[in-house]
């Protein structure tokens, strides 16, 4: 094995690697924590050699006889989960450490599950054979039940089973749309001609087919109708481990969408449709079921439904500007959501509970958290200077030159979300509490930089978009090519 080869594989065998250590020494002082800042450090590495091959050469990369496809969204999406799992390891630390003290042996089990399943993730994005993407897909899927169910109580382990039925069974509609292509073609359907093959189907067999890829990643996703386990998996899940299904996990959905669905949709007008309507089911219910939420990271998780119907929508867009806003907005999510559930998780580890009346009455001074609860959710509401708003107006005018009525949604939805989330930050922050005005709250150095970072992300990128830019533009490409 070359060198060349050695270092384009270590982007999901150091993590892979790096869990095994852990498992097996990491009960020993700051091992775990060292170990994985090095796998995903190596990790980065990696893919930033693929992004440079790529770059150099502005073409695609076929490793060990077509096993492997790299392009630019298979760049983009490495680097996403990467950036992810650094920040959920670093919040960590003191974050669990408080929150979990009565875990605390098995804390290096919680870290070498999340190094198991971002090597798992890094592996599939860059996996030829549909079928061993949806290997790697459920393995990552299946360790992720372990995050989910960390508490070990009644509530969580109702989430964690309610997360493993809806998105294993639904994830096998996925694999039957596999074995009827394998059926239709007579041949393994690989991602770099998955276009071709599409585009020769018998008419009502790449209808079957679509609609079999829709219900399996619609449900990895999250997204309306197959979204009943996400509430109660985000609301459940240690914070940190909530950034991490809602940032990596949930975006695998979106990584088998953009390989399938969205083939799909170029070479049938069904297809589009029926995507648009069930994104925009998405956008609408998740905006309107955010409203009246008790339970703050509940309120979160359905505007984050809401925004994924953007993506959805996006997708399905037989345009470069409604993949280019889709493909932004995968990114946007994922800053958005770590500003948002890591200040949640900041609150929590102040006043121990996610009820916002709870909240509210026991809350001290966190100014800084406020702030960055303010940015994410303004964020949300796709305002100027926030990266979202350019992936929002993106997709918003990609929608509008075929489904104006799906636009009209889009705004409306983003008008929702950002009204419940800052109805909640007000309630919680600005309106007067004489406990507020007595006790500043301590936060953890480390929880608040996590936080920081992922605010001030999505303001640099809303200001010079130019620096994200490349990356984008390649992974639009990257779908575009292989849709024919």
């Amino acid at each position: 094995m070359s060198f060349e080869s050695i270092i384009f594989s270590l982007s999901f065998i150091a993590p892979m690697l790096a869990s095994l250590l852990i498992f097996l020494f990491g009960k020993k002082g700051f091992i775990k924590e060292g170990i994985s800042f090095f796998a995903i450090i190596l990790s980065v590495v990696s893919t930033s050699s693929y992004w440079h091959y790529i770059t150099l050469n502005n073409n695609t990369l076929l490793l060990y006889e077509e096993s492997f496809y790299i392009d630019g969204f298979s760049i983009l999406m490495q680097f996403m989960v990467e950036a992810v799992a650094l920040l959920v390891i670093s919040y960590s630390a003191r974050y669990i450490e408080k929150l979990y003290f009565h875990k605390k042996e098995k804390f290096h089990v919680y870290y070498g599950v999340i190094l198991l399943s971002t090597g798992f993730m890094n592996l599939a994005f860059i996996l030829n054979n549909l079928f061993w993407v949806y290997i790697t897909l459920e393995l990552s899927s299946i360790l992720a039940v372990y995050l989910i169910v960390f508490n070990l109580n009644k509530a969580t382990l109702k989430a964690g089973f309610k997360y493993l039925i809806f998105v294993n069974v639904g994830i096998l509609f996925s694999l039957l749309g596999i074995i009827l292509l394998f059926y239709a073609t007579g041949k393994p359907v690989m991602i770099n001609n998955i276009g071709q093959a599409v585009s020769n189907l018998p008419y009502t067999i790449a209808l079957i087919c679509a609609v079999l890829f829709i219900i399996g990643f619609f449900t990895k996703s999250g997204l309306i109708p197959f979204h009943l386990w996400l509430p109660d998996a985000y609301a459940e899940a240690p914070s940190a481990v909530t950034v991490f299904l809602a940032g990596a996990v949930t975006k695998m959905g979106f990584y088998g969408l953009a390989r399938t669905v969205t083939i799909f949709a170029f070479h049938y007008e069904e297809i589009k449709i029926l995507v648009i309507i069930l994104a925009a089911l998405s956008m609408l219910l998740g905006a309107l079921l955010a409203f009246n939420q008790k339970d703050i990271k509940k309120l979160i998780a359905y505007c984050s439904i809401s925004e994924m119907g953007f993506i959805g929508a996006a997708l399905a867009l037989k345009s470069y500007e409604g993949i280019f806003g889709g493909v932004f907005q995968i990114v946007n999510h994922t800053l958005i959501k770590g500003v948002l559930f890591f200040s949640v998780g900041a609150i929590i580890y102040a006043c121990g509970t996610r009820k916002i009346e709870e909240i509210k009455e026991s809350i001290g001074k966190i100014p800084v958290i406020g702030i960055t609860f303010f940015i994410g959710a303004l964020a949300v509401g796709g305002m100027p200077l926030f990266a979202s708003f350019l992936s929002s107006i993106t997709i918003f005018l990609a929608l509008a030159k075929e489904f104006l009525w799906a636009s009209v949604i889009l705004i409306f939805a983003e008008f929702i979300s950002v009204i419940a989330l800052l109805k909640t930050a007000i309630y919680i922050f600005w309106q007067k509490n004489e406990h507020n005005k007595a006790q500043k709250s301590f936060i953890p150095f480390t929880i608040i930089f996590c936080t920081l970072i992922c605010a001030v992300l999505i303001i640099l990128f809303g200001i010079y978009p130019e620096i994200i830019y490349p990356l984008i533009d390649s992974a639009t490409r990257g779908i575009i090519k292989i849709a024919g």
